[in-house]
């Protein structure tokens, strides 16, 4: 009797405890949001119109700190905390629903800071049925025009979303202690430096400090939190050349963890690289002919080539057929390229955002899930050899991209979830040193029977040299211009630096490691159009 009594004591203490671990990961936030959602599910109704068949709501919580300082003295702070409440629906199914038409940013309201049940479910019920609403209206809508338009059977069968299996991720927050006694001290020493540099004008240092902790639930069953943290710095300084025209350049260092960052000799020594070559630049002459030859492109520039041609415009983000304005819109062009060269053979593109690590570094593109519940790939080919293979996707699906491979994030500038990528890998197959490579556009100038060639060093600076093919030296120039910045110019590629850079930037963060240099057959360098040449002080720089 007394080992029976002591077995059922057992059973209800190790009951009592698997409540406990359960109740311990149980998250507050997520709870709220799975109450009222799913309240929603069933009650959210209007009389002859479909219900809703999958909602997801995001709560945001945002910590943010901005810090600004110029010539040693701090000039801004400000900090704030904030919820934020994001909600998608869609009525109808998977294959036909209020998607795809007359798509507008969605800006999500504030919600309560505390992880108390009515707090959230007030918010989240106030911004549900206002989707609700909308979603039936452009449901209806969108039905009537495709009932007017000839789709084929393919396009009939293409889903507005992807169903996709249900995830279950709950990480804990980032913790980020904000020290501002330090990173006031850090900007002061390091905004007076501009005041060794009586040529510059103005200038300015910004620190912005971003945490953020994404908390969904959604009516497929997935929960998932996951923070992000940001720490962006600004640089800007401006100057102004002997006949009038403004230089200005601004640089930012962006990481995703204190530790980072730079120190401050380090930071201290960019912000002084910075000022000299606008000094260098304000010295120049102007450039005086076009030019149509050989070009090298060094350090990030070469990254900014590439998200420009690439990503500025969304060629590499798969994009379905859309009703906008009540018209339809043929989605990316750029799809119907798959399987095809569309680049030099020498060049490579991978996305490897579900990596968070590269040769030992952190990349800050990384995030362990998207927006839309889709873990990243660890490795998708995009460009193979020159041939594209792939295109980056949400759950839209596409004609050719079907299935998502987890790119879709909120971007809260926009207030819109949009396809943006995370780790983005690049590689050439024929690289050089970069004294091989100034051989090389030498060479290659004096091929063209041209007495010089171009060097940009840093595209954001206009900072572009050109070298004489006699001897090789260089000589800046001011007012020049990179002018034909498009796909044709990666179909003749002489080759690429042998070291590799790694840049991030945006919010969300995106991460590009890409080759030091590459050096481009041909490109056309141009001046600048419309120069604004202004008049000179009348009363001299205060000292």
């Amino acid at each position: 009797m007394k080992t029976i009594t002591k077995n059922i004591a057992f059973v209800i203490l190790l009951a009592l405890n698997m409540h406990s671990m359960y109740a311990q990961t149980e998250n507050p936030v997520i709870s709220a949001i799975q109450k009222e959602v799913d309240r929603n599910k069933t009650e959210l109704k209007m009389e002859g119109m479909p219900p809703a068949f999958f909602i997801s709501y995001s709560v945001l919580d945002m910590q943010e700190y901005n810090l600004s300082a110029s010539l040693g003295s701090i000039s801004a702070y400000n900090e704030y905390h904030r919820r934020y409440g994001l909600p998608m629906l869609l009525v109808g199914d998977y294959l036909r629903n209020n998607l795809k038409i007359n798509e507008r940013p969605f800006y999500p309201g504030t919600t309560t800071l505390y992880d108390n049940t009515p707090g959230i479910a007030i918010t989240a019920w106030d911004q549900l049925d206002y989707v609700y609403k909308n979603a039936i209206e452009l449901y209806r809508i969108k039905l009537a025009i495709q009932q007017q338009q000839t789709q084929t059977q393919e396009e009939k069968n293409l889903p507005d979303f992807e169903q996709v299996k249900p995830v279950n991720m709950i990480l804990q927050p980032s913790t980020l202690n904000f020290d501002r006694k330090y990173w006031e001290n850090y900007l002061r020493k390091a905004s007076e430096t501009a005041k060794q540099y009586p040529d510059i004008l103005t200038s300015n240092i910004t620190l912005n400090v971003r945490n953020v902790m994404t908390y969904t639930y959604n009516t497929e069953g997935s929960k998932y939190a996951f923070p992000t943290t940001l720490f962006q710095m600004i640089f800007t300084a401006n100057t102004r050349a002997d006949d009038g025209q403004e230089l200005s350049h601004s640089f930012y260092t962006e990481n995703a963890t204190f530790e980072q960052m730079p120190d401050l000799e380090t930071y201290i020594g960019q912000c002084k690289s910075l000022m000299e070559n606008l000094i260098k630049l304000k010295n120049a002459p102007v450039i005086e002919d076009a030019y149509s030859g050989p070009v090298l492109i060094e350090g990030k520039s070469v990254e900014y080539f590439f998200r420009f041609t690439f990503f500025q415009y969304n060629r590499m983000m798969a994009s379905p057929k859309t009703i906008q304005n009540n018209q339809p819109q043929s989605g990316n062009d750029f799809e119907l390229m798959l399987d095809k060269k569309i680049i030099s053979r020498s060049i490579s593109m991978k996305s490897i955002t579900g990596e968070e690590f590269y040769k030992g570094q952190r990349l800050n593109g990384y995030y362990p899930i998207d927006d839309e519940g889709v873990v990243p790939d660890k490795e998708l080919i995009l460009i193979e050899n020159g041939v594209l293979r792939n295109l980056l996707n949400g759950r839209k699906p596409t004609k050719r991209i079907q299935n998502s491979n987890g790119h879709v994030r909120f971007d809260i500038n926009t207030g819109q979830r949009r396809t943006i990528p995370g780790n983005i890998l690049i590689t050439c197959n024929q690289t050089f040193s970069k004294d091989e490579l100034r051989k090389k556009l030498i060479e290659a100038a004096k091929e063209e029977d041209f007495e010089y060639a171009y060097i940009v060093h840093d595209m954001f600076l206009n900072l572009i040299s050109r070298i004489k093919v006699a001897d090789g030296t260089e000589e800046l120039v001011r007012g020049a211009v990179v002018s034909d910045i498009n796909i044709k110019a990666f179909k003749r590629i002489l080759g690429a630096s042998d070291k590799e850079q790694i840049y991030s930037f945006g919010t969300p963060q995106a991460t590009v490691i890409f080759p030091d240099a590459m050096l481009f057959e041909d490109m056309d360098i141009t001046r600048m159009a419309n120069i604004d040449f202004k008049k000179p002080y009348i009363v001299p720089k205060p000292k």
